[in-house]
């Protein structure tokens, strides 16, 4: 379904020539970057994707952006905004800072709205969110939209946004995208209550549970943790991994990440694997986390439910 829109509306911008742009679909700085994209280019399409599918998509390679944001380059862009240290520059202007907190900080010059009062308040919450300082309410809220949203969810957040600024929260739409992620919020609170946290946290999920995984890892550092590695099994025979380093810790996030071909900073980060064979993937990837960690066995907690958590010394 995703690829199948994400393809009509590439065909629809290239066919009327309307500017194109390719943001992060993960959270609010890449949404939000879409949304500055839309103020600055009302008539432009957006396309969202995942740092792993820009790196393997043949048909994002091909294409002509004019705005790329929160992502790795895919080869012929005009302009990028990006802090990604794992992210290598390529476009023709790049505003690239991986000291910068948020990538639409950048957006906000590369699209010349350093002067826009609404685009500077979607760039003040995303720098909020993404450093996981969140101060404001209506921070929350737009990051709990764009969680609790789907593909289509996160381009409708993302018009609005440019439309309408800070009264999409009283859209009833993104009223309940904001309602399904409290409700997956509190599951995933509960979840890590069950959780024997240790210095090194491992979690293997051989279903996937519908967590806010990222969350969860936030949870498990609050809790104690300094490093999290969480496993966790997708459609379409993929797996998808996110790593968290508690700041000030030995630990570095994306160099573990960018060995899955992922990516992200040093104290988040993540990748996406494809597999037929989950089982040994799994292995194979607990193998590298024993080399980065220099552990001969690490201890692994297995979720088959919620219910149903085995610890495994691996």
């Amino acid at each position: 379904m995703v690829n199948f829109v994400r393809i009509y509306h590439l065909i629809i911008g290239v066919l009327f020539k309307k500017p194109l742009a390719l943001c992060d679909a993960g959270d609010l700085d890449g949404v939000g970057s879409a949304a500055l994209f839309k103020i600055r280019y009302p008539s432009g399409k957006i396309i969202l994707a995942y740092p792993s599918e820009v790196k393997n998509n043949f048909i994002f390679k091909k294409v002509k952006w004019e705005f790329v944001a929160d992502l790795p380059c895919p080869g012929k862009v005009k302009i990028r905004a990006d802090h990604h240290e794992t992210n290598k520059p390529c476009a023709k202007i790049e505003f690239y800072d991986p000291n910068a907190p948020a990538s639409a900080v950048l957006a906000l010059k590369a699209l010349g709205l350093e002067d826009n009062k609404v685009a500077k308040l979607i760039a003040k919450y995303a720098v909020e969110t993404d450093t996981a300082k969140i101060y404001s309410e209506e921070a929350r809220k737009l990051e709990a939209a764009v969680k609790g949203s789907n593909y289509l969810g996160r381009i409708y957040i993302a018009e609005k946004l440019a439309k309408e600024g800070l009264n999409v929260l009283k859209d009833n739409k993104i009223s309940k995208y904001i309602q399904n992620y409290e409700i997956n919020r509190k599951k995933t609170e509960e979840f890590a209550s069950k959780i024997n946290v240790k210095k090194e946290t491992i979690l293997v999920f051989l279903n996937d549970l519908n967590l806010s995984y990222r969350y969860l890892s936030i949870l498990l550092e609050k809790m104690g943790a300094e490093f999290t590695f969480i496993i966790v099994p997708k459609k379409y025979f993929k797996i998808r991994i996110y790593i968290g380093a508690k700041t000030q810790s030995k630990y570095n996030a994306s160099i573990i990440a960018r060995k899955f071909g992922g990516g992200g900073h040093q104290f988040a980060a993540g990748a996406i694997l494809r597999t037929f064979n989950r089982r040994k993937k799994i292995n194979e990837i607990i193998k590298v986390v024993k080399q980065f960690l220099n552990k001969y066995s690490l201890t692994i907690y297995y979720i088959f439910d919620e219910n149903n958590i085995k610890t495994i010394i691996h």
